[in-house]
């Protein structure tokens, strides 16, 4: 078995390899030429032409360039990159320049509706659930929609603000490292579709829920699947035989994790045929008056091959 460290923090170089900084004039750009229009679930088409006429300007090469290198779906490419948007620029400004640097990877959309728009999610509260998103207390590793027809290709977080106290750092773990050191038996067993987790009613963009489902995937041709939330651990509705089984594989996931700081600004894209997501818990919120908590918002994308990311690897920028 691989030696794998449990959640570990990036180094400083490693850190800087990951945050891709997003010149101001770029930012900018794209928060004045785009809007928050949508188009049913997703991003409008308008503005998703707009914000690739940006991205695909000269000046831009380098950071999609970048870009492409941490998201190609080759072995030795993470799957996961972080890009940092001026602090300064204002929630609605940051919020549209995220949405055109999404565009960057594929079409932005909005699997669950809050009030028609791309971005969702509010303040986090010690009402809701402490494990949901939202909620103040540790998120286990996951992707995003793991129960339905068509898993979203990338998810991403926006931190338009973040925890005051301290806490909330996020979690990425490498699904194909975790799996590959698995047994064939083991795999061979994650890739029965018995398994269950959640709910997948009334999502959009993502077709019919999916239940059950294997864990491991590999019906769709092309690379694998992992169909995995920490959530299945709990769900009364698995078969016990089997958990031994997927408690290896969420055991080898978490020696398998990073874990890093992202602050305002800071929007996470995860290739989620590549990664899980997920948090530490946030710190103390005693005494947190309402509009200070952390506030973190997600917008998922399909990914296409003419976005300007795919373009960049066929053209040799991502090696």
């Amino acid at each position: 078995m691989k030696d794998l460290t449990t959640n570990q923090h990036l180094s400083a170089r490693d850190e800087d390899l990951a945050v891709i900084a997003v010149p101001a004039v770029m930012a900018q750009r794209l928060a004045a030429r785009c809007t928050a229009a949508m188009t049913g679930h997703q991003w409008s088409m308008g503005n998703l032409r707009t914000a690739r006429a940006v991205l695909r300007s000269p000046d831009s090469a380098s950071l999609v360039g970048r870009l492409a290198a941490r998201l190609s779906r080759r072995r030795s490419a993470p799957g996961w990159a972080v890009l940092a948007l001026p602090p300064s620029l204002d929630d609605g400004a940051m919020r549209i320049a995220a949405a055109g640097l999404l565009g960057a990877v594929g079409r932005p959309f909005f699997s669950i509706s809050q009030q028609g728009r791309l971005w969702i999610g509010q303040e986090s509260s010690p009402a809701r659930d402490v494990a949901a998103f939202g909620g103040i207390g540790e998120q286990r590793l996951h992707i995003d929609a793991p129960n339905v027809e068509r898993v979203p290709d990338y998810t991403s977080l926006l931190i338009l603000r973040p925890d005051p106290a301290g806490g909330g750092a996020s979690l990425i773990g490498d699904l194909h490292a975790a799996m590959s050191v698995l047994s064939d038996d083991d795999r061979a067993q994650l890739a029965r579709p018995v398994f269950f987790e959640g709910r997948a009613d009334g999502l959009s963009g993502v077709g019919a829920p999916r239940m059950p489902f294997p864990i491991l995937d590999a019906t769709g041709g092309g690379p694998p699947w992992i169909r995995w939330a920490g959530k299945m651990l709990d769900d009364p509705r698995n078969d016990s035989d089997l958990m031994p089984v997927v408690r290896r594989f969420a055991d080898a996931l978490t020696r398998c994790t990073h874990e890093l700081m992202l602050h305002r600004g800071h929007l996470l894209i995860a290739d989620q045929q590549r990664v899980a997501h997920g948090r530490t818990a946030l710190g103390d919120q005693t005494g947190l008056p309402d509009g200070s908590r952390r506030l973190l918002q997600q917008a998922k994308a399909a990914a296409e091959p003419t976005a300007p990311v795919h373009d960049s690897m066929l053209a040799g920028h991502g090696e």
